[in-house]
């Protein structure tokens, strides 16, 4: 369970909320709206196995 490091509540991660702004998602918490993480949506891939 995902743990807010500002107000310290605890939630599961479809209870975040999340944001599109630009080419990122922005995780936020849904008690004190601090953010948890932010990720690159158009970043490739990074499974760089090949296949056999």
């Amino acid at each position: 369970m995902p743990t807010c490091r500002s107000c310290r509540s605890e939630h599961d991660a479809e209870e975040l909320t999340r944001h599109v702004i630009e080419e990122y998602l922005i995780i936020h918490c849904p008690d004190c709206h601090a953010p948890m993480g932010s990720y690159h949506v158009g970043a490739p891939a990074v499974d760089t196995m090949q296949k056999a």
